[in-house]
């Protein structure tokens, strides 16, 4: 379990402060209080269970971030400089946009590429971060050789250009209009500088030419017609919202494929339940009258008092240390429910720790009507035997499970035991002398260790009433394996248990 807002737990601090405030109210009630504040913190700190992660297909446009890091982008007619707007609005940039991917290039009087197209967001914001302004020296730009680099940089047909600038220093920019027309770049022009202009700081105040002038950097609006003739856009200013608004409206599917998407199971509700009780305790008679009115509480918000909700969180926490391979500390949550469904989880749990005897115990303590379920029980329940060597047994326990539903499982197994001998050890190794080790009568699947459970026809339906793919069956490897080697089984099929119509009810 983890939590998704653990910043609430700091509100914790307060309950100090809040004993203080409420001594009035007399011990009794405090305790009651306090618990249901405590509970209701941690309801707040969004307590979940991570699932299985899911991969979602994805399609979006190849967008270049080219930012203009000459020395005149440290002018401060854009506040606080022309360089730190353009880092503001990049970080809004990729952090508002999750379908596209980005790539960044800075560019002088030559281009260099800072990142390739991505959509790692925290690799992106981490680099705009890194942009130091104090040290750039070079003194002119060059707008064409950030266009041809991000031709380059992308294979789309249309690629998206946008280029954070301050206009540059050329009179005319003809011949980089063409290029983006001819090489299919829709250029977008973000202006970052006033028509005023700014000076420009330098190590003794502004920043001087040859003869003794100080230095003005205004915008310059000659850049402009490489938009127009891109099919691109002039945008003034540090506006953010405007060039994600362009992207927009100019995405195409240049790029397809897939993210992983991690969820969550929510348990928030199980500390809320507990909070609104003990707040209700809190005013009124601890014992039978209070148990009256949970139990009243409980009907009133659909909950019935066959343990199924009650049950729900010990259910949850077994799954999932089950899933993660923790099967003994999975049995303990299950040993907390006491259904057939409980009892049968648990002894899977058993098995796959290696507690064979104790899973035997389980299986046969449970007791049902339901004919399929009974076959599973039956089939582990001689799995189990098997482990134990106790193959008459668990020839009886696997005939038994085919007699109620059919399983090409359970059929393998039998067959795979068949003219074993009682307290023999089933050797699946590979030696000249193992009767399983020609190609068409011997088991499969990997052994293991036997404390580890190995590798067995284990059925593990671990039900779940949580929302979403929490409550689908996990189902172990179907494959029958001992602890001492590998061997493969026959595919044929068990007729003639497989087309009777016996129904045992109670083959207990």
């Amino acid at each position: 379990m983890i939590l998704l807002s653990p910043l609430w737990l700091t509100a914790l601090l307060f309950i100090p402060l809040y004993l203080w405030g409420v001594r009035r109210y007399g011990w009794h009630t405090q305790i009651w209080l306090i618990g249901s504040v405590f509970f209701l913190i941690f309801a707040l700190a969004r307590p979940v269970i991570s699932e299985k992660p899911i991969s979602v297909e994805e399609a979006g446009s190849d967008v270049i971030l080219a930012v203009d890091v000459s020395y005149s982008m440290r002018a401060t007619d854009i506040a606080p400089t022309r360089l730190d707007a353009a880092k503001r609005m990049l970080n809004q940039i990729v952090e508002s946009d999750k379908k596209d991917r980005f790539g960044v290039l800075a560019h002088t009087t030559s281009a260099i590429i800072l990142s390739p197209l991505t959509k790692d967001t925290e690799l992106l914001t981490h680099l705009f971060g890194s942009l130091d302004e104090s040290q750039i020296i070079t003194k002119g730009t060059e707008v064409i050789s950030a266009l041809e680099l991000s031709r380059k940089m992308s294979h789309a047909k249309r690629p998206l250009v946008v280029l954070f600038t301050d206009g540059g220093d050329e009179l005319s920019y003809a011949k980089e209009a063409e290029y983006a027309e001819e090489n299919g770049l829709k250029v977008c022009i973000v202006m970052l500088a006033s028509t005023q202009g700014s000076t420009l700081p330098s190590d003794n105040g502004s920043l001087k030419d040859e003869d003794g002038h100080i230095v003005v950097s205004s915008r310059n609006d000659a850049i402009n017609s490489i938009a127009e003739q891109s099919g691109g856009k002039v945008i003034d200013g540090a506006d953010a919202t405007s060039v994600l608004e362009w992207i927009e409206r100019e995405r195409s599917e240049d790029f397809a494929g897939s993210t992983t998407v991690t969820r969550y199971q929510e348990l928030f509700y199980f500390p809320l339940v507990i909070a609104l009780l003990l707040f209700s305790a809190a005013y009124t008679t601890v014992g039978e009258k209070f148990a009256k009115r949970w139990l009243l509480l409980l009907a009133l918000i659909g909950m019935n008092a066959n343990g199924t909700v009650v049950d729900y969180p010990y259910m949850a926490a077994g799954k999932y240390d089950y899933e993660q391979g923790n099967y003994e500390r999975s049995a303990q949550w299950y040993s907390e429910i006491d259904t057939p469904q409980g009892k049968f989880n648990r002894a899977n749990a058993l098995y796959k720790a290696g507690k064979y005897q104790e899973a035997l115990g389980l299986y046969r303590s449970i007791r049902t009507n339901d004919p399929r379920f009974k076959s599973k029980v039956f089939y582990n329940l001689g799995n189990a035997q098997i482990r134990l060597s106790e193959f008459e047994n668990a020839r009886q326990s696997l005939l038994k499970s085919l007699t109620l539903h059919y399983s090409r499982e359970a059929d393998q197994n039998l067959r795979a035991i068949t003219g074993v001998q009682e307290q023999k050890t089933l050797n699946i190794r590979k030696e000249k002398n193992d009767k399983f080790s020609s190609d068409e009568n011997k088991p499969t699947g990997e052994g293991k260790k036997g404390k580890e459970g190995g590798g067995s026809n284990m059925q593990s339906d671990i039900a779940s009433s949580g929302a979403g793919d929490a409550g689908k069956k996990a189902q172990a490897d179907p494959r029958f394996s001992t602890s001492q080697g590998k061997a493969s089984l026959s595919s044929r099929q068990y007729e003639l248990i497989n087309q009777r119509s016996v129904h045992e009810t109670k083959p207990w």
